[in-house]
């Protein structure tokens, strides 16, 4: 209570800071469009991070656009600032604290108020604070740290650059004892930091954030956890640090065949900030950050080799030490893992559903995952099966879906029976999710009938099973009609002998009866009458039409 009434009186003594009004177009030197757009333009270029015109001394940063007695007495007070600093390290309730806002609040109302006044006294707890590895500890500083970083935006160029000689040691110190019980409060705290600042006048700490993230010093979790603060600290500041972002994807994209699964699992959550930006709207600007589809394009040519090979792709990756054979298949299969993790991040992070280039991958996630669900397979498996169910589910773009339709039918022809099964349960979820956008265009709907039917006539049982269900759903919900031509297609089929094969064709269309109610599906009599007749031949038909000719005779 204390803590939380000294920073709301704190900002009740916030001094008024001078407001300046300034003309974009001024700064920029360009003229006033007749009409404004969205996104990156001339006139908003001055507020992007750019490393060759930041506001390194005091006369860049002072032209660049951007209390009471006794709280002075007692935070000038050496006694009154150790026993306080004892108190906020002390641990409260072991594995449950976090990162306390209204300590963080009081701190960014001191140093707000009152500059850098109390910084000598409070400098050698923090050196001391920082060496301690321990959660409580760790925690109190990250507070204090945050609350100065934010305190400190309205102080003046020399009082800044002192505090960021000051701090950049201090977080070095932090992120390489970082551990299991503090990371997340380290990345709240430069979350927190950077939230609504100017990126420009933060470039110590964005600068220190992009050294070597991923050095090896302390073994992979350290590296997964600078990169979650870097993470942190970037996704606040969204369209305006471009240049940043392009900087982190070309130091990233030679470590993306990462051995170890955190590392592997926090790239791909990266890429996924760093691509956000990335979307192309009507009547908009384009944006300045890296671009997807450039991006997969150089993916895809490093996975020709497992794209181009015809057997079953296997995890012979060992991720505990990291030594093998370094061929390109290996290399080719580290990468992928990332990609996976990536693109799994990014289904329910995006603002925009998959580019043309990353649905070029879909070959290669048919043929590596699994048809059963089976908790004992490997992680390439798993997360194949995984990404493919959340691209089916991603809105498709009507360009896209001769492309789409294209992969299926590719797939269709592969000899893995586990690619032929796979590419008829995305293809359930695919039309369920963008039934308008296949409904609209005969084509496609013509195109996704024949596949079907074709799959129906598979040499592998499973494959004909699904397809046989398949074609169920896809006529139970009117995508798909029982016309003519396809019944008279069904008809020539359960007229040839095939004695290794069982027939769904005409089976399949059974189980679109409903089990109850009062409709009467009569433009299904002519299949079960034909049915019926078969059976005498065809014994394991009479099993799948005795249950629609009881309905029927109803």
């Amino acid at each position: 209570v204390a803590i939380s009434a000294v920073a709301g009186i704190l900002k009740q003594l916030k001094r008024t800071h001078k407001k300046v009004l300034i003309c974009p177009y001024e700064i920029s030197g360009t003229p006033k469009p007749s009409s404004t757009q969205a996104g990156d333009r001339p006139d908003n270029q001055w507020l992007h991070y750019d490393s060759q015109s930041l506001p390194k001394t005091k006369e860049a940063w002072e032209s660049c656009c951007f209390a009471e007695q006794i709280i002075f007495d007692h935070f000038s007070d050496p006694k009154f600032v150790e026993q306080l600093i004892k108190f906020l390290s002390l641990e409260d309730r072991k594995g449950k604290d976090k990162f306390n806002p209204r300590r963080f609040c009081l701190f960014k109302g001191l140093f707000r108020n009152f500059d850098d006044a109390f910084l000598p006294v409070l400098q050698p707890h923090l050196e001391q604070l920082v060496a301690d590895s321990h959660e409580s500890t760790q925690r109190c500083v990250a507070e204090i740290i945050a609350g100065l970083i934010r305190g400190s935006k309205h102080w003046t160029f020399e009082k800044v650059e002192k505090l960021w000689k000051l701090l950049c040691p201090l977080l070095r110190t932090a992120l390489s004892n970082i551990t299991v019980e503090t990371y997340n409060d380290w990345g709240t705290c430069i979350a927190t930091s950077c939230e609504s600042r100017d990126p420009r006048k933060l470039h110590w700490l964005f600068e220190l954030l992009l050294e070597s993230p991923l050095s090896g010093e302390g073994g992979s979790f350290v590296d997964a956890c600078r990169l979650y603060v870097l993470q942190g600290g970037l996704a606040q500041q969204e369209w305006r640090v471009p240049e940043l972002l392009h900087r982190l994807l070309k130091y990233l994209e030679p470590k993306l065949t990462q051995v170890y699964k955190n590392v592997r699992e926090r790239i791909g959550s990266v890429l996924t900030y760093i691509f956000m930006i990335d979307v192309s709207l009507p009547n908009t600007a384009a944006t300045k950050s890296p671009r997807v589809h450039e991006f997969t394009t150089r993916i895809l040519e490093n996975l020709k080799p497992l794209m181009e090979a015809d057997e079953e792709i296997q995890n012979h990756v060992m991720e505990e030490n990291g030594v093998g054979e370094q061929d390109e298949r290996t290399q080719g299969i580290k990468l992928l893992k990332t990609i996976l993790k990536w693109l799994m991040a990014s289904a329910g992070r995006s603002f925009s559903t998959a580019v043309t280039e990353q649905l070029e991958l879909l070959p290669l996630f048919f043929k590596i995952a699994p048809v059963e669900n089976d908790n004992s397979y490997d992680e390439l498996k798993r997360d194949a099966k995984m990404c493919l169910s959340l691209m089916s589910q991603g809105l498709l773009y009507p360009q896209q879906v001769p492309l789409v339709l294209q992969v299926l039918k590719q797939t269709a022809r592969s000899n893995s029976w586990h690619a032929r099964y796979t590419i008829l349960t995305y293809l359930q979820t695919m039309v369920f999710y963008n039934l308008f956008i296949f409904l609209n265009n005969e084509e496609a709907v013509n195109d996704i009938r024949w596949l079907v039917i074709k799959l129906l006539e598979d040499e592998q049982l499973e494959v004909r099973e699904m397809a046989a269900t398949t074609l169920s759903g896809l006529l139970q919900c009117n995508f798909l009609m029982m016309d003519g031509p396809m019944q008279t297609h069904f008809e020539q089929l359960c007229k040839m002998r095939l004695p290794k094969k069982r027939k769904r064709d005409l089976g399949s269309v059974v189980d679109t009866i409903p089990s109850g109610g009062k409709r009467r599906p009569q433009r299904l009599k002519p299949c079960m009458l034909f049915l019926h007749f078969t059976c005498a031949q065809l014994t394991w038909l009479r099993m799948q039409t005795r249950r629609g000719s009881c309905f029927l005779s109803k």
